[in-house]
């Protein structure tokens, strides 16, 4: 939902990005209309389709954002729904666009401060007291009007959504994925169908997910490096689901050659030049930025024989490795759109796969910020793995420079990392995130100054798209097939 003129900016951004390239798609499609067909039951045109699924779907939903904000600023909508209290956030959010209020004129009638509004906005007011929503509503002038329904026997769709969220997922994780296909009104075979497929990623008997006993035990191979306050209960639900999309993924790809494991950084590097340097032309000298070493770093996994998944659902993890029986795939999950930090973290999952003190463990799972600095000696081995790859092995003579340029000032370092960057022949915005992570360590928070340095783009996408040249969907039955297609397809 958007909340702002800031995100509303973004989101057109975003959305024109899209439009391009679904643009390039149908046309790249349309050029080769005069090859002969395909069988529309093959993988290449499933993965044609899909793609073109995806993006479409992508739009769609960011389209739909849109006009719902302007909506609501020119003053097109009256009054809103809200069935549940679930829905009282969102609702909030709207009247206060709707009032012609921005997020400072609501804190300022309030008699708070701006930061504070944005953060409830941002966790949809979970924080804020009943007497507080009750200030709110009183400052946009929202009426409440309608009735009190009472409980009535829940259609099986919802005892199957109630049964999910129960199980610790994620609403938006259940609505999005695991019920993609099933409106409120459907009936038991369609219901019947999304539990079975559930069950399945869930890797427990559909009987189960469907009675009203006990919420069932879901297991997992998973280490997990996990912040002590960890939210166990959501953590191994959505790992379980992200698990067995692992799996598929392994299973749909066991007809790539052998994977071999990554060599130290420098090889790596190396490798990663080279897959760069080929896709250039010829005349171009300038040190490659960081979308070309991700899209490069992405060749790289893929001819060691690693697959890699993007998920971008919320919550659990930000990275995660699982192998089997020789063979590995890597989850990513972040929320940003910096290409710098997708790639950092690809990196340091290709650490982990290559770290032989694993042993036999089969699934390593990281939870909390991979930015911030942690004790544990494998986070500490990636971490450096993936400066040294990115920053050649010379990460403590970069941030002398950087230092010396500042003249020791944090205040400064802003203003010389560009010129240092470009003495070291680095990208801007990884040399940033280095630095904002050292930083991070001595207890500087100086990552709001180096996410002005980054590139968005849709790493998403970009991983989504490498993974689906690699993908044989005829290796998976329908159900199976279709549960991958959720998860790729938004």
């Amino acid at each position: 939902m958007i909340r702002n003129e800031r995100q509303y900016r973004a989101t057109m951004r975003q959305r024109n990005l899209l439009a391009q390239s679904l643009d390039e798609l149908i046309n790249r499609n349309a050029a080769l209309a005069l090859d002969v067909q395909p069988d529309p039951n093959a993988s290449g045109a499933q993965v044609l389709e899909l793609q073109r699924a995806s993006i479409a779907g992508q739009l769609a939903d960011l389209d739909s954002q849109l006009m719902q904000y302007q909506q609501l600023q020119e003053g097109q909508v009256a009054a809103t729904g809200v069935s549940s209290l679930e829905e009282l956030p969102d609702a909030l959010i709207r009247a206060r666009i709707a009032a012609g209020m921005s997020q400072r004129d609501l804190a300022e009638r309030l008699g708070m401060k701006e930061q504070q509004i944005q953060r409830y906005e941002a966790e949809r007011y979970a924080s804020a007291s009943l007497t507080r929503l009750r200030e709110i509503t009183a400052a946009l002038g929202v009426e409440f009007v309608g009735d009190l329904q009472l409980p009535v026997n829940e259609a099986p769709v919802a005892r199957l959504r109630k049964r999910l969220l129960s199980l610790g997922f994620d609403r938006r994780v259940v609505d999005r994925r695991l019920l993609r296909d099933v409106p409120g009104g459907a009936g038991p075979a369609k219901v019947l169908a999304a539990a079975e497929r559930a069950a399945r990623l869930l890797n427990i008997p559909v009987e189960q997910l469907l009675s009203s006993g006990p919420a069932p035990a879901l297991a997992t191979t998973g280490r997990f490096n996990a912040p002590r306050n960890a939210a166990h209960g959501s953590l191994d639900a959505y790992t379980r689901y992200a698990e067995s999309l692992a799996d598929l993924v392994l299973r749909a790809t066991e007809h790539l050659s052998r994977p071999h494991l990554p060599g130290d950084a420098q090889s790596v590097r190396a490798a990663i030049d080279a897959i760069a340097a080929a896709t250039r032309p010829d005349t171009v000298t300038v040190p490659p930025d960081s979308q070309e070493l991700f899209l490069a770093t992405l060749r790289y996994a893929a001819d060691i024989g690693v697959p890699v998944l993007a998920l971008r659902d919320p919550g659990a993890f930000h990275g995660a490795c699982f192998s089997r029986e020789g063979r590995s795939v890597i989850v990513v999950k972040h929320s940003s759109d910096s290409v710098a930090r997708w790639l950092a973290l690809l990196l340091h999952e290709l650490c982990h796969l290559a770290d032989r003190t694993r042993g036999e463990l089969r699934t390593w799972v990281e939870l909390g910020d991979i930015d911030t600095w942690s004790d544990n000696p494998e986070e500490q081995r990636a971490h450096a793995f993936a400066a040294d790859v990115l920053l050649f092995g010379r990460g403590d003579a970069v941030l002398a420079q950087a230092v010396q340029a500042a003249e020791g000032s944090v205040e400064r370092l802003k203003a010389v990392v560009p010129a240092v960057a470009d003495n070291a022949e680095v990208p801007v915005d990884i040399l940033a995130n280095y630095l904002a992570f050292q930083l991070g360590r001595r207890g500087i928070n100086w990552w709001g100054t180096a996410s002005t340095f980054q590139i968005q783009r849709n790493p998403w996408r970009n991983v989504t798209d490498q993974l689906l040249t690699q993908l044989d969907f005829n290796a998976l039955d329908s159900v199976d097939r279709s549960a991958l297609f959720d998860a790729l397809a938004s």
